[in-house]
């Protein structure tokens, strides 16, 4: 086992169970309270904007929702493929690679997207948006294994 000693850029077993642990507490918190007041409650977190992006399951089929901090731009809404800096990328981005479709719910509206990864052009001309917007996006890809992915929520025509 790797301990952060040895590697300041890596997670120990040991951190990645915790911050699974703690994601899941702050994630189905903070969707109950989106839900419950329509969107009114929860809609930030630590002063960032907050959706809750809706994907199809790219191998179940199911619904599934995730809060997720968010840039708006235009009619576009552009997420970060962070996964807290874990070395994979996080599950609502594997749905969205296979089914495109999904929903976000902003300040309780449900708006029908098409969700895309942001080219290279793309995302060199939005990132620094973002890490203005959540500085510690940069601190998480400069320790983690991977570039993280920008994705680009589109209206569906």
């Amino acid at each position: 086992m790797t301990s952060i000693t040895e590697n300041s850029n890596q997670f120990t077993s040991w951190h990645i169970r915790l911050l699974k642990f703690l994601r899941k507490i702050i994630t189905d918190g903070n969707l109950w309270m989106l839900r419950i007041s329509k969107g009114q409650i929860g809609n930030s977190f630590l002063g960032v904007p907050v959706l809750l992006l809706t994907t199809t399951g790219r191998k179940s089929g199911k619904k599934r929702t995730q809060p997720l901090y968010y840039l708006e731009e235009e009619e576009r809404f552009i997420l970060v493929a962070s996964n807290a800096g874990t070395k994979s990328d996080p599950a609502w981005l594997l749905n969205l690679k296979s089914h495109p479709e999904a929903a976000a719910d902003v300040l309780g509206e449900h708006i029908k997207m098409s969700g895309r990864i942001a080219t290279k052009e793309e995302k060199a001309e939005l990132w620094p948006k973002l890490i203005h917007l959540f500085p510690k996006w940069q601190m998480m890809e400069d320790r983690s294994e991977r570039s993280f992915k920008v994705v680009i929520l589109e209206p569906q025509e």
